[in-house]
């Protein structure tokens, strides 16, 4: 079994791969943040002809292509917050001189004799899941301002409107939708607005 140690940066990254020991058997390499250095990568690996495990920092979006290549390849994925990592270079000494290169096996090392190692294996579909959360708590916080828009625009437009049938019911939202100012609702007439479903 390989442990293989991935450090994480915009347009590239850079991976080391030990062994049980945590001998280096795959002398650190960088490759790109695209397809083509995913397929480096992926050759480097598969060169090596063992089973591999596979941590990287959890750097949000700049890990995102690469951890979907991993996962397509078969790859099981291990991600670390990156605190933790720095807490365990930190009890090697490790990050004296701090270059990528040593990022990238101090990840190793840290899969390596991890224990709660599998607490840390990445899943496709609970990052999904993060994002469409995230997503959706967005939307509410802009539903939610374009509602307080809303209710100070009736408030200055149409003060008396709340009093007489609500900011937001049905009948509101169309009369507003076909008239939407003063003058175009006299101008419509009395008989016109009753017209309007409730």
């Amino acid at each position: 079994m390989l442990y293989v140690g991935i450090d994480v940066a915009k347009n590239k990254h850079d991976v080391t791969a030990l062994n049980v020991p945590g001998k280096t058997v795959l002398k650190p390499l960088t490759f790109s943040n695209n397809k083509t250095g995913f397929e480096l990568l992926d050759l480097s690996l598969r060169q090596l002809n063992q089973d591999y495990l596979i941590a990287l920092e959890d750097t949000g979006h700049y890990a995102f292509n690469l951890l979907n290549f991993l996962h397509e390849q078969e790859y099981k994925v291990y991600t670390y917050n990156p605190l933790l990592i720095k807490k365990f270079a930190k009890s090697l000494l490790l990050r004296k001189t701090k270059t990528d290169k040593k990022d990238a096996h101090g990840i190793a090392l840290k899969l390596l004799s991890d224990p709660n190692r599998e607490q840390f294996q990445h899943d496709n579909q609970q990052v999904e899941l993060k994002i469409l959360a995230r997503h959706i708590h967005r939307l509410k916080k802009k539903q939610y301002d374009w509602k307080v828009q809303y209710t100070r625009c009736l408030d200055i437009i149409f003060p008396e409107l709340d009093k007489i049938v609500g900011k937001h019911s049905e009948y509101t939202y169309q009369l507003l939708t076909r008239y939407p100012n003063p003058q175009k609702r006299l101008e419509a007439g009395f008989d016109k607005l009753i017209e309007i479903k409730h």
